[in-house]
This record gives C-alpha cells, structure tokens and sequence, in this order.
C-alpha cells in the first residue's frame, strides 16, 4: 500500500512537470520502432492522467506530439529481421498511426532547384526528380537470375568516377583532393565524406585516411569486461576472458584500440552535453589529448569553433549474438573521413563520394547516400561492376513499397 502511494505521488509530481511541457519533437521517426511510441503512448498517459483522469483516454495523455521523418529513409533497424519484420516495426503500422494528421512537405531544400535570382535550375531539379524517384522505387529496374524482384538501377556515367588505381584511392582522390595541403582545414574537412553501406569498407577508408595524415599518434586501449546484470552464470568470466573481450566489435561502439592522431576529425557516437553541442553525430576535429581524456574542437552545429573535453565513458550494445552484454570503457568517438550510409542520416555535404563494393542491402540506403549532397556535381560514385554484362553501371536499390501504403501522398 505505501509503494502505491508513494508511485501515486510520484506520478503526480512528474504530471506537474509535464505541464510545462507544450510539444514533443520526434525527428526520424519511421527509423524507431512503432514499439518506442507505444510505450511512450502508455507512459504518458499514466502520467498525466494523475493529474485529469480524462488525460488517460487520450492520445499521449494529451500531449501534442510532432513526429519527422521519411518513409524513404532507412527503416528501423532489426538484427537478423526479414522484409515482413522490419515493415511491422514502423510507426505507420501501429493503432496509433490512425490518429495521426500528415503534412507532406513537397520542395527539397538540400540542393535548392532556384538560383539567387530565383531562376529555376533544370538540371538540380532533374537530380531531385531522380533521387526521389530512387526513394519510391520508380525508377526502372532490372532483375538478376534467381531473382524474384527487380532491383538494379542504372546509375548516370558523370557520377561513376573510372580510374586505374585502386577503388579507394580512387574515391578518396575524388572527395579528398590535394589532402595534405588541406588536412588542417576545418572547412574543407566539414564539406565532404564518403559513404558506405558497411562498417569494415568505412574501417578501410578510415585506415587508409590515417596514414596520410601528418601529425602526433597515440593508441587508446579500451577497458572491457562482461556486464554482471547480462548473466546468470558466475562464471561467464572464465568462459569469456578479457583477450577475447577485446576482440570483438559492435555497432555504434568504437573499438577496443582506438588510434587517433592531432588534426584527425572525429564524430561523437553518443550524447555527452546537449547544451554544449555534444550531440551524437557531432563532427571535432582533434587538438590535443593524454591517457583518460580528449581535446577537440567543433566544427559542426550551431557551437563551432567550440573547444570540449571527451572522456572516456562506459558503453553497451545489446545487438549481440553473444549470451551477455559487454561494457567497454573507451572514447565515444569514431574517424569520419568515411561513415556508414545508416550514421549519415541528417548530414548535407557538399562532396559526397559514394563506395559501392558491395551493393547497399537494406531499404532507403542508396537514397539517403544520393539525397546527403547539396549540389549534383559534389556526388561521386565508386562501384564494382558485375559480371553480368546487361547490369554494367547497375546497382541495387531496395525499396519496400508497402511501407508507403497508408500514406497519403502520391508514392
């Protein structure tokens, strides 16, 4: 009875605080699972209703919500899940979504089809028509043998860079021209990246990156150990030792040696002060460092020219397939000279060069690769042609189209 009472009063007091409280922005929301609204939904209408028992019949108890976001983007993110799964998973999907007014925003902001004279440019509309078309999966497609849908598009020569060199040097020689005259250039550094569907192609290019940099080096080595809340076994320690620990890799958790070097920009993988502009997916660029702590400078946002400290934080992931969760003590932080397609969601870049050695895999990536850059002329493409020679120029693009059925705009 006294837990009761006390949860009542608790309740009450944070309805209290929720009445100052008069929106909830949710940006990407088609990339959270329905699930996260839904307990929000419930959370909040216990909440609010100790204050007005009518609040626990509405919607969010009340609170007016705004939810951002393109169904075109990438979907949420379910490990190992198939078509059905991930398409079960998005906010339009839930009893939730018929409650919902929409908005469709229709003019692209990004690369801007109007000049400063307000002349409409064709060929940054034409780009737009394109990429959007991309999104929607209307472009024609072809299929492979043994495939059941068609999903390789053809990709226009003049962003298709054809070199002799490796694919690497030739994408980091189309986005990062004359690099070790400019590498300390904090503008020329924030204008451009390179895309990539998967984590060791972006490792790669990072790498590569690494050793043409000039500057001071040093190797931080993360703290690792199994989290004893994950397991039941006692003795999971001994199964699992901390050499073994160290090698493993997870998304979103840089790794157990991390090499940075002076000069190097970096983004943040985790919310360290919002105030301050610590924000996940900020760009630094390093200036100093010791053993247990980092010195960077922000170059993107609203604080540039910021000069904050990192420290070393404990981080988890869940997405595992592992029978426990690990806690690894290292630096939020990760090279972005080359960054996932997945981690790029919210950039606008001025170069963006996309490397393709192996085709995008999941729905709404080669759109959000093609949709990151601000001009046509700043994308680049590196891609392995296939052997099929009717796909030359061809890749895949996946687009689950049911997603779009209950919206109500013209996909």
């Amino acid at each position: 009875m006294e837990n009761s009472t006390c949860g009542i009063k608790q309740n009450t007091h944070l309805a209290a605080l929720m009445q100052e409280v008069r929106l909830i922005i949710w940006d990407e929301a088609p990339m959270t699972q329905r699930f996260a609204f839904e307990a929000l939904d419930k959370t909040l209408k216990d909440i609010l209703g100790a204050k007005d028992d009518d609040n626990r019949l509405k919607l969010f108890g009340g609170m007016p919500m705004l939810l951002g976001g393109d169904f075109r983007q990438i979907l949420p993110v379910i490990p190992k899940g198939k078509r059905q799964e991930v398409v079960h998973a998005c906010i339009n999907r839930s009893d939730l979504w018929q409650h919902c007014q929409l908005h469709t925003l229709s003019r692209v902001m990004r690369v801007n089809e109007y000049n400063a004279e307000g002349q409409l440019d064709t060929r940054k509309q034409e780009f737009n028509e394109w990429v959007l078309k991309i999104g929607e999966g209307k472009v024609p497609a072809q299929c492979k043998d043994g495939e059941d849908e068609p999903t390789w598009v053809w990709i226009p020569p003049k962003f298709i860079i054809k070199s002799k060199k490796t694919e690497i040097e030739s994408i980091v020689d189309a986005i990062f021209p004359d690099f070790t005259l400019h590498q300390d250039d904090e503008e020329y550094l924030r204008e451009r990246a390179i895309l990539t569907p998967r984590n060791d192609d972006a490792n790669a290019i990072n790498k590569h990156m690494f050793r043409k940099l000039n500057g001071v080096s040093m190797t931080f080595k993360s703290s690792d150990e199994i989290c004893k809340g994950s397991t039941d076994n006692i003795e999971q320690h001994y199964a699992y030792p901390v050499e073994f620990l160290n090698k493993l890799n997870f998304p979103g958790v840089p790794p157990h040696k991390l090499k940075l070097k002076i000069g190097q920009p970096v983004m943040l993988l985790r919310n360290l002060g919002l105030s301050g502009g610590m924000c996940n997916g900020t760009y630094l660029i390093i200036t100093d460092f010791q053993q247990f702590v980092l010195q960077a400078r922000i170059i993107t946002g609203s604080h540039i020219g910021k000069t904050v400290i990192i420290p070393r934080i404990v981080l988890t992931s869940t997405e595992t397939k592992w029978p426990f969760v690990m806690q690894r003590i290292q630096f939020s932080v990760r090279p972005c000279y080359a960054m996932t397609i997945n981690k790029s969601q919210g950039q606008s870049l001025k170069l963006v060069g996309l490397y393709l050695p192996k085709p995008v895999f999941s729905h709404g990536q080669l759109y959000v690769a093609l949709s990151r850059v601000t001009d046509p002329d700043g994308l680049k493409i590196v891609m392995i042609d296939d052997s099929d020679q009717n796909l030359q120029s061809h890749t895949r693009n996946i687009v689950y189209k049911e997603t779009f059925f209950n919206l109500n705009h013209n996909l």
